[in-house]
């Protein structure tokens, strides 16, 4: 029968570095491996500091690991993971597993080290690509009872810390709107039972803007049992507000422009007929001649108003659409010149002859926002003059409150109707039946969306209070020209909050508008997606 090996030949044929250190960290023995492993061959390095060759970022923590396990002669929680020098001056990751004498019967402690430099490079990598993500990556226990993994995103997406939550996983449904809760934990049922998801949804407060996401999820399976699940979050505000801008276009087009060539179409056949009577019975000219000519004026003012209205029209949404092209960002702007540039024009553009304008502005603001803000201004003006069923007063006023810039237009006109500002307002889905007729504040909307900022209104019997609001360019948090304007809160486009019982609350009217107004986004409530679909 064959001599069993010795143990320190089967030691030596092992591919994991095998050592043996003392208290103070000198190696006392190492196995053939370490030739293999780092360059060096292992009876150079007897008697010399074992930490001498860890990397200088890592050296103090594995040091301080290490001493903590010889003080309480027990094993570490878990392996070390640190770079060690190898004989050619590179580095590699190494995972050592720890052994007191007290589990080995050695005199010294016992470690076993492993090269994972592949495998923690790849993890970095991972870890890099998570970390600057803008997406939302995350992986919960197949009960939602434990976060496993989030990465940063997390907070500028959903508005929560990793950590809180990690002590509370489902504490995310806290930002879910209340409309679009119950889609979302449909969802995470499906996918705790093995179904793969994909779900648009909003997050947000209504009070302070809404923003939508789009959440594919996945079930992590192991031996047919769902053991986790992941996936991601991406904010997709900006595909729903571009739906919300061309759709807003679409119904300008098909609605207000039809309407408006069907009174062109139909007067113009008045004028025909009547002409055409006329025509066949000439004997009663004289007696007919007056109201003949009455009804011809009539109905060619009515082409002639149409036709203007129409003009103008077209000129808003070209304004529009050159608007929406610009990729120009927002840049500090001194708000006393675009004032007065604002109201020279509203007062230039219409019957303004018997108006009472006043304005107050601070000579010195600057506002970070597009140059344009001086057309909304003068639409708002604009508006309200026309809108006035007496004598037009009109206050301008600027302000500069908690680091915005917010002009505030007030006027006496009659309170904006509601079937007006209810689509602006995201009350309603714009659609065949229900849809706004005007272009001028919409334009508003997008030039104060772009430059980060939004519309308010306060409308009763005395008149109407539009207030625009914008970054303050002289503010700390205003982020340098060349990048875009903060927004006050998510992206904007909620509906109205809702009170208990169901109706709009008191106080939850945002931003209505003339002839167009508050900021776009919401169709409807969660939209479960087509597995791969990225259609909003």
């Amino acid at each position: 029968m064959s001599r069993s090996p010795e143990p320190e030949t089967l030691i030596d044929l092992a591919q994991d570095k095998i050592a043996v250190i003392d208290e103070t960290g000198r190696f006392r023995y190492l196995n053939a491996a370490t030739e293999a492993l780092l360059g060096f061959d292992p009876g150079s390095l007897v008697g010399t500091d074992a930490f001498e060759l860890v990397h200088p970022e890592d050296v103090d923590r594995v040091r301080e690991l290490f001493e903590a396990a010889v003080r309480s002669d027990v094993r570490p929680d878990g392996p070390l993971e640190y770079r060690y020098a190898t004989a050619d001056g590179d580095w590699l990751w190494l995972r050592t597993r720890v052994y007191p004498p007290s589990e080995t019967g050695i005199d010294g402690y016992a470690l076993s080290s492993r090269d994972v430099t592949l495998e923690v490079e790849s993890r970095r990598r991972l870890e890099t690509i998570a970390s600057t993500s803008p997406d939302v990556l995350w992986m919960f226990a197949a009960d939602w009872s434990e976060l496993l993994f989030v990465n940063e995103a997390t907070k500028p997406v959903f508005g929560i810390d990793r950590e809180a939550l990690r002590e509370r996983p489902q504490g995310f449904l806290e930002v879910v709107h209340p409309d679009d809760r119950p889609a979302v934990k449909d969802a995470m049922q499906r996918l705790s039972c093995g179904e793969s998801t994909n779900l648009d949804y909003r997050i947000g407060a209504p009070d302070e803007g809404i923003r939508w996401v789009r959440v594919p999820g996945r079930p992590v399976v192991e031996d047919e049992e769902v053991v986790a699940v992941t996936g991601f979050a991406r904010d997709v505000t900006d595909e729903y507000q571009r739906k919300r801008q061309l759709t807003v276009m679409d119904n300008l087009l098909r609605h207000t422009i039809r309407n408006d060539m069907n009174i062109v179409d139909g007067t113009a056949e008045q004028i025909a007929t009547r002409a055409d009577d006329a025509l066949r019975a000439p004997e009663s000219w004289s007696e007919d001649a007056a109201e003949l000519a009455a009804d011809l004026i009539d109905h060619a003012e009515t082409i002639r108003r149409v036709a203007d209205d129409l003009l103008t029209s077209a000129e808003k949404q070209r304004g529009v659409i050159d608007l929406l092209r610009r990729t120009e960002p927002p840049k500090p702007l001194r708000v006393a010149s675009l004032v007065e540039t604002a109201v020279d024009n509203a007062l230039a553009d219409c019957d303004a002859a018997a108006a009472e304008v006043s304005v107050r502005c601070p000579d010195d603001l600057q506002a970070f926002t597009h140059p344009e803000l001086d057309y909304a201004i003068a639409e708002l003006v604009e508006n309200a003059i026309e809108h006035a069923e007496q004598a037009p007063r009109v206050a301008v006023e600027v302000t500069a409150p908690s680091e915005r810039v917010e002009i505030t237009v007030r006027d006496n006109a009659p309170p904006i109707p509601a079937d007006e500002r209810n689509p602006i307002t995201d009350r309603w889905e714009m659609d065949d039946l229900t849809h706004t007729d005007g272009m001028g504040l919409w334009l508003v909307y997008w030039i104060a969306d772009r430059s980060g900022g939004d519309l308010t209104f306060d409308a009763d019997a005395d008149g109407n209070e539009v207030t625009l609001s914008v970054p303050d360019a002289d503010s700390d948090s205003t982020p340098p020209a060349g990048t875009r304007g903060p927004r006050r809160g998510a992206a904007r486009g909620s509906p109205p909050a809702e009170s208990d019982g169901g109706a709009p609350a008191a106080d939850s009217d945002p931003t209505p508008d003339r002839e167009g107004g508050d900021d776009a986004a919401p169709y409807g409530a969660a939209r479960d997606l087509p597995s791969g679909s990225t259609d909003p």
